[in-house]
């Protein structure tokens, strides 16, 4: 992190501390951005909860949560969430295919029609800060309200994260390779 010094639990005081410890117990680490919003402990125990909610609470199905929170780290360019979640998402099920068309910034008219529709809504909501009547209706329809509801606060929640990582420059992984360029 070039532009936060290095926390460690000892930094914090006893609210922060039992913070700290609580991520540990569920998370098993502090790291990425939440390292870095734990720099303000107040937000980071706001902010956390709603993040472990949504992944690993959620109606939505895996490859469909992996996939938006894929496009959410695309739309941003932030290289650390690709990082993270690239390798989560091909293990539950997002295809290759919807991976290149993310990465390298493509049409998704070869998709097939569910990872077609998950980035196209997440794309308009990034580029064109709405959806159409039509793809609003689309995506409600194959997803159900309660899951489109879902997908789009955690497209913003991911996007809030990659403005976090690119702010602070949070560095990959030693030996890691950027997936594409900002």
């Amino acid at each position: 992190m070039a532009r936060l010094p290095a926390l460690s639990r000892d930094d914090l005081d006893a609210n922060g501390q039992a913070l700290w410890d609580s991520l540990i117990a569920s998370r098993g680490y502090v790291g990425g951005p939440t390292l870095c919003i734990m720099q303000h402990p107040e937000l980071a125990a706001k902010s956390t909860p709603l993040g472990s909610e949504l992944r690993y609470n959620g109606v939505l199905a895996g490859a469909d949560r992996e996939l938006t929170i894929l496009t959410a780290g695309r739309e941003v360019e932030a290289v650390y969430e690709w990082h993270a979640h690239e390798p989560i998402g091909r293990e539950v099920g997002v295809s290759n295919e919807a991976i290149e068309v993310l990465r390298n910034q493509q049409p998704t008219a070869s998709l097939g029609e569910r990872e077609a529709l998950i980035i196209d809504v997440v794309r308009s909501l990034y580029r064109e800060h709405k959806l159409s009547d039509d793809l609003y209706a689309r995506a409600e329809k194959m997803l159900g309200r309660k899951a489109l509801v879902e997908m789009i606060v955690l497209a913003g929640y991911y996007g809030l994260i990659g403005f976090v990582l690119n702010a602070f420059e949070v560095d990959l992984p030693e030996g890691a390779t950027p997936a594409f360029e900002r």
